[in-house]
């Protein structure tokens, strides 16, 4: 019995020596990465807390990337209404929608009504292709809004799917507090009607006629 244990601990010694010898080769590795590369590592380390120069990944050992890559900043939101049309198309439907908070926030929340509607009840109210070329809010509180022609393509020329189209856009951009009124604009030019029905030649004012009551 106990040669067994004499054999057993002379070869746990052994294994032990082994394991010591690894460690002393894997340090000298170590030492030498350091020697040869360890400054430059250090100098971008320390350029980078000081905001001189950016760390590359690459540059950096497994353990340290993830330490230097950039957090994304949360955007800051505000909600928005924006009105589109019902199922049957008869009326408008207020939609509150959140967006990236921007200084034109007003056109911001055009373009997004440009887009259409999240929600699958409700309808686009403006022409398919609709864009934003201008938008400025007076300090009169006109706000001036210049639409490429895409606009005036209404359906059927309908005279409803018309006042539909144009008191979305009034109504969405009187939710702001600095807009009172509305003046359209169509490729940069003052238009009587957007397809025949409804003058827009003069600024217009809120109007929830045409808004369902919920």
């Amino acid at each position: 019995m106990c040669v067994w244990d004499f054999e057993r601990l002379r070869k746990e010694e052994k294994q032990s020596r082994k394991l010591r010898l690894r460690l002393a080769v894997l340090a000298g590795l170590i030492f030498a990465l350091l020697v040869t590369g360890g400054c430059d590592l250090a100098e971008r380390l320390q350029g980078f807390k000081q905001g001189r120069a950016p760390v590359q990944s690459e540059d950096l050992p497994d353990f340290l990337s993830e330490d230097v890559s950039p957090v994304p900043e949360e955007q800051e939101k505000t909600e928005v209404t924006l009105y589109f049309k019902d199922q049957e198309g008869r009326y408008l439907v207020p939609e509150s929608r959140e967006i990236v908070k921007v200084p034109g926030i007003a056109r911001a929340a055009l373009e997004a009504l440009c887009r259409g509607p999240l929600s699958g009840d409700l309808m686009p109210s403006l022409p398919a292709g609709t864009g934003v070329q201008d938008l400025n809010i007076r300090p009169d509180g006109v706000c001036i809004v210049d639409l490429n022609q895409a606009v005036t393509k209404i359906p059927g020329q309908d005279p409803k799917a018309e006042a539909l189209a144009v008191y979305t856009l009034v109504n969405t951009l009187t939710e702001f507090p600095t807009v009172e009124r509305v003046k359209i604009l169509v490729d940069g030019q003052l238009r009587e009607t957007l397809a025949g029905h409804i003058p827009i030649d003069e600024p217009l004012l809120r109007n929830l006629t045409f808004v369902k009551n919920l």
